[in-house]
């Protein structure tokens, strides 16, 4: 498929990028051409080359740190191409291993294996040490221009985007207690919300390890617990309207959300971050319990208040406590107090699977090298180790891009080879080539293809001439690569998340019930808060890898996910609403006696059964505890209130026995919600898979 040619509106445009990435390479030629070194250029060139190419995938956000970590790769790639040199067959198992590596640790990339091919194959055109020197000060080059502060450059990118998702969360603030704010719309913040936790956690695991960082951590952890807490905000703003219609008002709830929406909109507006006292709500709390009149009214509104009080401070407490840490994130410079966690080598993990393809791969290229010993080997090789990708979709729209990208550089570079025109006129193509490619790279893979090519073509031919042999064997080799690389995502492990993704939404319900018994537990007095968040955040991580599984399933052959796991996350996103709502209830005090932890282990149990149809894909059969269980609750909530109205009647009054009463009500209601979303979540999953072979 041909590339739409671009506009200059389009903002994937990158011409500012194109520009820098375009100067990186004709610096050193010129210097060699004006100094009499021009082979001594061109390898600074392709040095600075190499570099700039990793930054196509993130031009705007790459950082220093990351650029040299790019720079030591190349040195490892020279150095062992220098070592290989005139051994095929070792270089091409130990760049087939580096290319592996690369797969599997994304700092690492295909750098490596790309510079040991490219310095292994070909003459070098000076003394080993001046070359690998040279390479490494044309790599120093591109990471120093590259990540100077130019206007096209966002420095730093995680910062914005957390200062996005703080608006964010502001909005939805903003709604929890506006009854002009409908069940749809909140359910619509609510989601805009998650979505941009979200994206801030795919973009830090997107981030190479050392772009990662504490700070960026702390932050993120910090809007996440906001998060939950608005969420507990909303589910007790909506038990005040029902219970105690006009208490929001005595109580001055609008001001409070106006309060935490500025403090939340402030929040990382600027660099450091400002901060902005949320409302005391807890003395106001004070002042309306003193001059309450003690009626049964106003005990339901203060006991409610005191609970969006609990809330609201420990909202203050999260912006509080990671003000440090977005001031660090803040400064310009370098944050290494982390580095990323060493990647799993379960087969289970995408990663994983992804390595093997690009290591057998390779390795298939490697035996037709040797049976068919084709001139330039190096770029079949190539061509496999940058065209596989995760997934047969990706790999397949990757290979016609590359293969029509490098048939048009090739016949033009093949065109300007036959020429062979002078240094001058090579220096003027090169930098128009390197500006298009690095400019063109973010709309359209084929553009990259295309003018890369050219350039690298030209630049080699501005070390040592070549003849037009090498853009035809470029062309020819491409091809063949590119039939391997889809070869390897055909044929190896095509469907690897469509075969695990039962198991992927097993585990997701089986981390929901997890949460279920661990409140349970909470309300029995045997288990803490933290332990119960715990579980609230490795369920969310679970759902989100089942949502990214429904991302790679859609590059998979065939591959078409059942609308009912759609469903499902949506369930199990409401699931884990209603147990947030029952930690910020539970939080402070046990709900005592009655059948809450029974219900929870009820909620836990079918959740847990369910998990085991999804695997075995089995039908779903509604269970009976969960109803019995709130039919039971239902009447000891009855019985509360049977106490406490005797109580008022004979005018004797059990210290805490109101706040008993309303904080029970308060359980029934969450419960009863996570009993139906549960119900919801059980029949979507289950039925997504019991009629699937």
């Amino acid at each position: 498929m041909l590339a739409r040619a671009p506009r200059l509106e389009d903002p994937r445009l990158a011409l500012g990028f194109g520009l820098t990435g375009a100067a990186c390479l004709l610096i050193p030629l010129l210097v060699g051409l004006l100094t009499g070194h021009p082979a001594g250029g061109a390898t600074v060139g392709l040095g600075a080359w190499l570099v700039a190419a990793r930054a196509i995938t993130n031009p705007a956000g790459v950082r220093t740190l990351y650029m040299l970590g790019v720079v030591l790769s190349v040195g490892v790639g020279t150095s062992l191409g220098i070592l290989l040199s005139g051994s095929g067959g070792a270089m091409v198992l130990v760049a087939s291993a580096l290319a592996g590596l690369g797969g599997l640790v994304r700092p690492i990339g295909v750098t490596p294996a790309l510079t040991l091919l490219l310095t292994a194959a070909n003459p070098l055109p000076l003394d080993p040490v001046p070359h690998a020197g040279l390479q490494l000060l044309g790599g120093l080059l591109a990471a120093v221009l590259l990540t100077l502060p130019w206007p096209w450059r966002r420095t730093h990118p995680i910062v914005a985007m957390l200062g996005e998702t703080a608006d964010t969360l502001a909005g939805l603030v903003g709604a929890v207690a506006d009854p002009a704010v409908g069940q749809d719309e909140w359910d619509e913040r609510r989601r805009k919300a998650a979505d941009a936790i979200a994206e801030v956690r795919t973009a830090r695991a997107r981030r190479v390890r050392w772009e990662r960082s504490r700070a960026a951590g702390d932050v993120a952890l910090a809007l996440r617990r906001v998060f939950h807490e608005i969420i507990a905000l909303r589910g007790l703003c909506d038990t005040l309207a029902r219970r105690a219609p006009g208490g929001a008002d005595e109580a001055g709830l609008g001001d409070l959300v106006a309060s935490l929406s500025a403090a939340l909109s402030a929040y990382l507006a600027g660099c450091p971050p400002t901060h902005v006292p949320v409302m005391d709500f807890g003395d106001r709390v004070d002042r309306l319990r003193d001059r309450a009149a003690g009626g049964e009214r106003e005990m339901v509104v203060l006991i409610l208040l005191r609970q969006i009080a609990h809330s609201v401070r420990r909202i203050q407490e999260a912006l509080d406590g990671s003000t440090e840490a977005a001031r660090r994130l803040c400064t310009h410079g370098l944050d290494l107090t982390t580095l990323a966690a060493p990647p799993s080598l379960a087969f289970d993990d995408p990663r994983v699977r992804h390595a093997l393809r690009v290591v057998l791969g390779t390795a298939f290229a490697s035996i037709i090298i040797v049976l068919v010993k084709p001139a330039f080997p190096h770029w079949l090789v190539i061509a496999v180790l940058v065209t596989i990708q995760p997934t047969y979709g990706e790999t397949r729209a990757k290979v016609w891009a590359r293969v029509s990208g490098s048939t048009a550089g090739g016949v033009v570079s093949a065109a300007v080879l036959t020429v062979a025109p002078g240094h001058w006129t090579l220096v003027a193509l090169i930098g128009v080539s390197a500006a298009l490619a690095f400019g063109l790279a973010p709309t359209h893979q084929a553009y990259w293809a295309t003018f890369m090519t050219m350039c690298v073509l030209l630049l080699l031919d501005f070390q040592m001439p070549q003849t037009a042999r090498i853009a035809e064997s470029r062309v020819v080799l491409t091809v063949v690569g590119g039939v391997i690389a889809i070869a390897c995502a055909r044929l190896l492990w095509p469907r690897g998340e469509t075969e695990r993704l039962a198991e992927r939404v097993g585990r997701m319900i089986d981390s929901h019930a997890a949460i279920a018994r661990t409140l349970a537990q909470l309300a029995r007095g045997k288990a803490g808060v933290e332990r119960a968040e715990e579980r609230v955040r490795k369920a969310a991580v679970d759902a989100e890898m089942v949502a990214e599984a429904l991302g790679y399933i859609a590059e998979e052959p065939g591959g078409m996910a059942p609308e009912a796991v759609g469903e499902a996350l949506d369930a199990a996103q409401r699931v884990r609403d209603d147990l947030l709502t029952l930690i910020s209830v539970l939080r402070d005090e046990p709900a005592g006696g009655g059948p809450v932890p029974d219900v929870l282990d009820a909620v836990a149990g079918h959740l847990r059964t369910a998990a085991q149809g999804v695997r075995g894909r089995e039908p779903y059969e509604p269970a009976a505890e969960v109803s019995r269980g709130l039919a039971d609750n239902a009447v000891w909530v009855g019985a509360q209130a049977e106490r406490r109205l005797s109580e008022l009647e004979a005018d004797v009054t059990e210290p805490g026995s109101g706040r008993a009463l309303l904080r029970t009500a308060a359980v029934d209601q969450a419960l009863r919600s996570l009993g139906a979303d549960a119900v919801r979540l059980c029949a979507a999953a289950a039925g997504a898979f019991a009629s699937r072979p």
